[in-house]
């Protein structure tokens, strides 16, 4: 499962679209060494910025750019990517050849399966329409693929782009001809066949319309979100569609969402600073009690209960949760931290700003440094922290948790809790008393491992 969400959205009208944040940026580039290293993207022009993050593998990465030299109307219509292939160590930037009339033309996002193949969705300019382009060459050329119309003038505006192989993907506009322009490829690319308008919920009469970038994506399952807070889902690689209304914010519109599996979901909205959580893929939203700080992305590490937040504008910083939102611990602080993008609990990136083609531009992601080992050493499964206070989150690198007991000293059962097969959980031990217990974690094969854990 990946995610890959941008922290710049815009919020737009047929003719013209705006910044969903007008961010007051700083550059500050000093992460913290043990959960951020800082990478350069490689651009020669400063102030790059990153508006999309691809995680292939844990090897290959792409990005796409915009200039951030003016944060207060930042540039989209840079057509530059950067790519890494040695997992985020070194990158290397190139342009997106749009062809001609594109000066005014701009990538929202972009989506890749190999260090070969990579496609980016396109925005329109004054004399040109936007749509989907491919690259088969790494990005040394890119070619319009042309039965992804996107082609009303007035219309047309391609938000993202998305496969999940190297044959199976969806872009999505905004409504045109009343209704959503989403399109989905079984072949590349090579032929796109646009979504009848009776698989998708009718747009609202208001002039709904979605947001560049604003989706995600747990397996089969992708969802994206507009302007008059609804979040669209498919659970079939976008072929048909439902949509539920979330927790509107009148003044932002739908601002951003993270999934973790199919069904557990967080929403964070901006202007009120409150983050709403779902346990039933988007259908229904309950508040999180959260002391209030200031966010501008939040992504879940893929099958886990650990969110990351960032904030590209004052205060800066990023911040990591273990329990899905409900507490969260400051990594950095004065930092700039754009979008975000998780492969697993151990690998992912957030996007900075550069200062020059050796500088800065992105921060890879090291992993959460509070795990504590087992009191077995042989133990394949982490937990932590150990002692709890309530919460114990549990990791396993070499196989999937199924369900996790925990007994007293008496051996008696206290606790219970089964799993759809997850590489990390979270047990909540609060009820508990005070004192030494054991706790029993199951694999996906059946392999039993056995932990001392204390309740404080």
């Amino acid at each position: 499962m990946r995610f890959y969400l941008s922290s710049f959205q815009h919020l737009k009208a047929k003719t013209m679209k705006k910044l969903l944040l007008s961010l007051i940026m700083i550059s500050s580039f000093v992460a913290n060494a043990q959960i951020w290293t800082e990478k350069a993207t490689g651009f020669t022009t400063p102030s790059r910025s990153l508006n999309s993050i691809s995680i292939v593998d844990q090897n290959v990465i792409w990005a796409n750019a915009f200039d951030n030299s003016d944060p207060v109307n930042q540039d989209f219509t840079t057509k530059e990517f950067t790519k890494s292939t040695d997992g985020g160590n070194t990158w290397i930037p190139g342009t997106i050849n749009l062809g001609a009339n594109s000066t005014d033309m701009g990538s929202s996002s972009i989506t890749a399966v190999s260090a070969t193949t990579a496609w980016v969705s396109v925005i329109p300019g004054a004399l040109t329409t936007g749509g989907i382009w491919k690259t088969t060459d790494g990005g040394t050329n890119w070619i319009k693929q042309t039965t992804a119309l996107f082609n009303n003038p007035i219309d047309s505006y391609a938000n993202f782009v998305y496969f999940w192989d190297a044959n199976n993907g969806v872009a999505q506009g905004d409504p045109e001809n009343g209704e959503f322009e989403i399109y989905t490829t079984t072949d590349g690319g090579t032929n796109w066949t646009r979504v009848p308008g009776a698989n998708i919920p009718d747009p609202d009469i208001a002039g709904e319309f979605g947001y560049n970038n604003l989706y995600t994506v747990s397996g089969n399952t992708i969802w994206f979100g507009t302007d008059m807070g609804r979040i669209f889902k498919s659970s079939d690689k976008g072929l048909s569609w439902t949509a539920y209304d979330s927790v509107y914010s009148i003044d932002f519109g739908l601002d951003r969402f993270a999934f973790s599996d199919a069904n557990k979901g967080i929403m964070m909205i901006h202007d009120s600073m409150k983050l709403y959580s779902t346990a039933d893929g988007g259908a229904t939203w309950n508040p999180i009690t959260t002391p209030d700080f200031y966010k501008t992305d939040i992504s879940y590490i893929p099958g886990t209960s650990i969110l990351v937040a960032a904030a590209a504008a004052s205060p800066f910083g990023s911040y990591y949760s273990t329990n899905d939102g409900v507490t969260w611990t400051t990594i950095d602080t004065g930092v700039f931290h754009g979008a975000l993008a998780f492969l697993n609990n151990s690998f992912g990136f957030s996007a900075g700003m550069n200062t020059s083609s050796t500088v800065g531009g992105i921060s890879k992601f090291n992993g959460i440094p509070l795990k504590t080992p087992s009191f077995d050493l042989k133990n394949q499964i982490s937990v932590y922290p150990n002692p709890t206070n309530g919460i114990v989150q549990l990791d396993s690198k070499t196989s999937l948790i199924k369900e996790a007991t925990v007994y007293d000293l008496l051996g008696k059962q206290v606790y219970k809790s089964n799993f759809s097969a997850l590489n990390s959980a979270n047990l909540d031990l609060k009820t508990l008393e005070t004192g030494v217990y054991l706790l029993k974690v199951t694999s996906d094969a059946g392999k039993i491992e056995t932990m001392k854990i204390m309740k404080n």
